[in-house]
């Protein structure tokens, strides 16, 4: 049973990992995850469902982008500060499917691999009025830039934000361990804050008139 629990734990979260980048297979996934994140970088490709005839060296592009766009999702700042902001999705339109997706986005078969960005559930557009795409079989630095463009100072923001909130909770954490040495209890039950978490020790404290002692010993939580 503990066993079960064990991998049970390892799936869900190497699937947690994972949740930045998805292999769209319907429309309805696709709203899901597009109203799911704030920022979406969605790919639209004519992939290798249902038997296409495609040659093998298009075959390899086409499996050389998806691992350029899962590389992508798991570089940072996407990785860890903006998991859950930003979501990468690959639609593969040989799936009857999607269908709908292709016809209401305006994908057309000749501009393909075509990428599309989506903020709070709706495509973007450009200076232009058209939608903001970029084309082809392009490289994660081009990805990047293309992503930066447009959503560059709005990640900044967010970024700031979070770097502000952490600051702030970690001079809590510094003032609650303040308050309670002035107590100087006789034992140990703070410790200082550091970036790494919470430390606490235990053992016994002595006071003196003019000092204090500890023995014990320490360990991080």
């Amino acid at each position: 049973m503990e066993i079960k629990k064990i991998l049970l734990a390892v799936i869900l979260l190497s699937q947690g990992l994972q949740a930045r980048y998805h292999s769209v297979k319907s429309e309805n996934q696709f709203f899901d995850e597009t109203n799911r994140y704030e920022f979406v970088v969605a790919c639209f490709i004519r992939g290798t469902h249902g038997g296409n005839d495609l040659d093998k060296e298009l075959k390899k592009d086409i499996h050389m982008l998806k691992d350029m766009i899962k590389s992508t999702s798991d570089t940072d700042p996407y990785r860890k500060l903006l998991k859950d902001e930003v979501g990468f999705l690959v639609v593969d339109v040989s799936r009857d499917s999607v269908d709908s997706l292709v016809e209401k986005y305006k994908v057309s078969l000749k501009e393909m691999p075509q990428f599309l960005l989506f903020k709070n559930g709706k495509v973007l557009n450009a200076m232009s009025g058209e939608l903001a795409k970029l084309v082809g079989f392009i490289s994660k630095a081009d990805l990047l830039e293309f992503v930066d463009d447009y959503f560059g100072k709005k990640f900044d923001d967010i970024l700031a934000d979070k770097a502000e909130k952490k600051e702030k909770d970690r001079e809590m954490q510094i003032a609650r361990y303040q308050s309670y040495s002035a107590y100087r209890y006789p034992y140990g039950g703070y410790s200082p804050y550091r970036g790494g978490g919470h430390y606490a020790y235990s053992g016994h404290a002595g006071f003196y008139p003019y000092r204090h002692g500890f023995s014990g010993h320490s360990w991080f939580l």
